[in-house]
């Protein structure tokens, strides 16, 4: 993958900020065509190279944006499948082991953060959060923290790599770069989920204990 950065710089750079608006939609649909990893680590270096901190951020921004919007979009969809999904059986068996999971747990929304920093069914996290019926204000909540690790994850990739793209031409150590950068980003999401969950099962005995002190 990492090894076609240098291509893709070549084509996106001359309009980076169209693109950053307009391919999150278009990779929504044909991810297999345009590896949206690939796409972010693009974002990072351009952004790096960009020669301010002011157009750095306007980049970043507008790629951050545009898969937002994206991402209420699919949520949206598997609204709109809610009462429908009958019709659509394909569609229900594809999303089964996520909704399931979903309706299961109300934490297990949080699942949608690895979900969306690493490829491991994106599409179907989003949709299925609509399909179970989540709250819109907690997947933005959500969806928007799992961006951001997105972000951090694979656009600071790049830029960690864009003074050095030398770097690309040896797949075996970028392999390494990589393996270690998507391992921190992961290790970060699912802290973060484990001391959500740990949370939600402090609050009920601090609520007695605090009942026990009042007595």
């Amino acid at each position: 993958m990492i090894e076609q950065l240098p291509d893709l710089l070549a084509w996106i750079e001359p309009r980076a900020l169209l693109l950053a608006l307009a391919l999150p939609p278009v990779i929504r649909v044909v991810g297999h065509w345009i590896p949206e990893e690939l796409f972010m680590v693009a974002m990072g270096v351009l952004a790096a190279r960009s020669g301010s901190v002011e157009q750095a951020v306007v980049l970043l921004g507008a790629v951050t944006l545009s898969h937002f919007a994206t991402d209420q979009i699919t949520f949206s969809a598997g609204r709109w499948l809610k009462p429908r999904v009958g019709r659509f059986p394909w569609v229900a068996e594809k999303l089964e082991a996520v909704t399931t999971r979903l309706g299961g747990s109300p934490g297990a929304v949080w699942g949608l953060v690895p979900a969306r920093v690493l490829p491991l069914g994106r599409g179907a996290w989003l949709a299925g959060c609509g399909l179970v019926g989540i709250e819109w204000k907690r997947f933005a909540a959500v969806d928007f923290f799992a961006l951001m690790v997105h972000l951090a994850t694979w656009s600071g990739l790049g830029w960690w790599l864009s003074y050095d793209l030398g770097r690309l031409q040896h797949s075996a150590e970028v392999g390494k770069i990589v393996g270690t950068w998507v391992a921190i980003g992961l290790v970060a999401a699912v802290a973060i989920f484990l001391v959500w969950r740990a949370r939600g099962r402090l609050q009920p005995a601090e609520a007695r204990a605090a009942r026990r002190m009042g007595k």
